[in-house]
């Protein structure tokens, strides 16, 4: 299947259409700030975002999560809030590749020694069937850098179907089997033209130059390796507070609290969001903690990000969305702390 039109003025029976079988999320004000909300009407849809200022991974691995509750009787899971499958609206393709990394530690995760998989069910009953749509970047922001980890502003990695806005209609092009037999069992999309097809390139080549030009990353993860050790980490961490803005607004950050809450014979285990920044993710119960030190837990961060995921999975857990430069209260960039890496040489000096 080619790629199709959807006039804009068509829109909005788009959204009911796929209301009709799926909860759509698609981004949305919440307090003044943007995350990806559940929506029933186009008109609660923020168009003018380029990235939210929350990803959407809570989407499929919420903030808290209640795994079960138990009494005399037994444990039980919960019912689900969320009866019909999720499709989302408006996923630039920094969250859509995010997705696939998420994927990656919940949906098939390679648990020692033997390797074997681990497949997180609570994950996977609100991924595997989802349905997403991603919009291309047309206008890519100062922060973003997603081509320095083999994105783009029109990459289509993570989507079912990648979207164009292309002024007065949405060009749409089946990226998976699936996105193309939605857009096959409906009536509202008429067949692109050349001329479609031309505004579709011309865009994203746009786009793409705009870009400013990549760092080099080839061999980032045995430099980072290499200087684990090195004093370039109290440098990198100085101004760092351990507010863990970051690791909240980022859309690959994946470590979690399990919780337990509950009175008498009755309660309840939830999973919950955590941070590599905060001091007592590490705490142990004796009272030591291995990463007491604020330049520890910036190492962590960036080891586990750009060393330790590769190692594992083949990718750097990094999409260049931006959202940890924006959120930092201190102007903590992660690219500078990157080229500041590859500056760096073991005499304490950066190679400016």
């Amino acid at each position: 299947m080619n790629m199709v039109r959807l006039d804009k003025q068509k829109f909005s029976n788009f959204i009911l259409e796929l209301s009709a079988e799926y909860t759509v999320f698609a981004p949305g004000k919440v307090g003044g700030k943007t995350e990806f909300v559940p929506i029933r009407s186009e008109d609660e849809i923020d168009f003018k975002t380029l990235v939210t200022d929350m990803s959407p991974k809570g989407i499929f691995f919420p903030s808290s999560e209640v795994l079960y509750e138990y009494d005399k009787q037994g444990i039980r899971v919960p019912e689900k809030e969320i009866g019909k499958p999720i499709a989302v609206w408006g996923m630039r393709g920094c969250d859509s590749r995010s997705l696939l990394m998420l994927n990656k530690v919940f949906g098939s995760a390679i648990q020692m020694p033997e390797d074997e998989k681990f497949q997180d069910p609570y994950w996977k009953e609100k991924y595997d069937s989802s349905l997403i749509f991603g919009s291309a970047c047309n206008t890519p922001l100062s922060t973003c850098f997603c081509n320095w980890f083999g994105g783009g502003p029109h990459s289509r990695e993570g989507m079912d179907v990648f979207v164009v806005d292309a002024g007065d209609s949405f060009l749409m092009e089946p990226v998976t089997g699936k996105g193309s037999n939605f857009l096959r069992e409906l009536t509202c999309f008429a067949d692109s033209t050349e001329k479609d097809e031309a505004v579709a390139k011309k865009l994203a080549s746009d786009a793409e130059s705009s870009m400013a030009a990549p760092m080099e990353v080839t061999d980032l993860g045995e430099r980072l390796n290499d200087l684990f050790e090195e004093a370039v980490w109290e440098e990198i961490s100085a101004k760092c507070i351990n507010c863990g803005a970051c690791t909240f607004s980022c859309p690959t950050c994946h470590c979690y609290d399990i919780q337990d809450e509950g009175k008498g014979s009755r309660g309840k285990r939830i999973r919950v969001w955590d941070s590599c920044m905060f001091p007592i993710f590490t705490m142990e119960a004796s009272g030591h903690n291995p990463r007491a030190l604020s330049s520890q837990r910036v190492r962590q961060r960036v080891m586990h990000k750009y060393s330790y995921f590769p190692e594992k999975y083949g990718e750097f857990l990094c999409t260049g969305c931006g959202r940890c430069v924006t959120a930092c209260p201190v102007n903590l960039d992660i690219r500078e702390v990157l080229k500041t890496i590859n500056a760096y040489n073991k005499q304490g000096i950066t190679n400016g």
